[in-house]
């Protein structure tokens, strides 16, 4: 089939990450074309165009339906997708094959943990707990941005930009989508004040503990003093206990009663993949979501990273958590 042309929207720090990773598949995907905010969208060559949308948040699922109704068929598209319980019903059963950016789960870290929970490695998995902490909130007054415009971020900053992140996650190592959710926001060094910029995410997946069920927490931040982006996940089960860091994203730390043993990557499964310990950081992530699209649409392999359907259960389930906790609980 003839190349992939993408059409990227947004110029970001998320924006010259995919135009990176695109630019990993040169026999699959030409050079990229840049977008500005407000043009509009041009008319599609149906096996070839592939839109890209780092643009704002509160600007993804307008331009979805917008591709959908051109007769776009492909699109990568930073998560959110949606900022509002209003935006999201716009994009269910939307014609368009979309990949989200939820680069994390595409690491060699948690495919594994997924496979050995699986695989019943860990007994009875009685919870899943971990952090995503980093700093720009912390670092003090910066110039107003997008972020700080409600129309453009949406009502919300942490809860949409890295929870998402989490709940996608654990989603994925739990394949199960959240029974229930509740979230607790702080807004402590807030830039604007819709910003929160601490939350704390629980999720409860399967039935209730007595059935089996499975209670996921999450500490997830902007405003950790001296955090880079700090992603750690831990599986406890009654048999044993995993760790997986970002920080090392080709190692898992295994714990068997007051024993510790490390398990490495040792070979490349994926072609995306670089070898081990040669990861690119989360940049990795995104060369492994490209990847997972030519997989798909150019060689006819199944494809690994979320689309709207599942992103639709983690902002679902955010968006009525952050609904029923009201805002005028939390002291600023």
């Amino acid at each position: 089939m003839p190349k992939l042309q993408p059409w990227i929207l947004g110029s970001g720090t998320a924006g010259q990450a995919l135009r990176m990773a695109l630019a990993m598949f040169p026999a699959e995907i030409s050079e990229p074309r840049q977008l500005d905010r407000g043009e509009p969208l041009p008319e599609p060559a149906p096996q070839r165009s592939l839109i890209v949308l780092a643009n704002p948040h509160g600007l993804h699922a307008p331009r979805l339906v917008e591709a959908a109704e051109l007769g776009y068929r492909y699109a990568i598209c930073e998560k959110p997708a949606a900022v509002s319980l209003e935006q999201l019903a716009r994009l269910e059963g939307l014609r368009l094959e979309t990949w989200i950016c939820h680069v994390y789960r595409l690491l060699w870290g948690p495919v594994e943990l997924r496979r050995a929970w699986a695989d019943g490695r860990f007994g009875k998995v009685m919870t899943v707990e971990g952090r995503y902490w980093q700093s720009s909130a912390a670092r003090g007054p910066k110039a107003a941005g997008w972020k700080d415009d409600p129309a453009l971020s949406g009502p919300h900053d942490v809860l949409l930009d890295l929870a998402t992140h989490w709940v996608d996650l654990v989603t994925y190592l739990t394949d199960e989508a959240p029974r229930r959710a509740r979230v607790r926001r702080w807004y402590g060094n807030a830039a604007s004040e819709h910003r929160d910029t601490h939350v704390h995410v629980t999720l409860e997946h399967g039935g209730t503990l007595e059935q089996g069920g499975t209670t996921s927490f999450g500490s997830v931040s902007k405003t950790v003093h001296g955090a880079g982006n700090h992603l750690e996940v831990t599986i406890v089960g009654e048999d044993a206990t995993a760790t997986w860091s970002l920080a090392e994203p080709d190692v898992i730390v295994w714990g068997h009663g007051s024993e510790r043993s490390t398990q490495v990557r040792t070979k490349t499964d994926l072609p995306a993949l670089p070898p081990p310990f040669h990861g690119m950081g989360w940049i990795g992530g995104y060369v492994s979501l490209v990847g997972d699209l030519v997989g798909h649409v150019c060689h006819g392999r199944p494809r690994q990273a979320p689309g709207l359907e599942e992103q639709t259960v983690v902002l679902r389930s955010l968006l009525t958590a952050a609904k029923s906790e009201g805002r005028g609980q939390e002291a600023r």
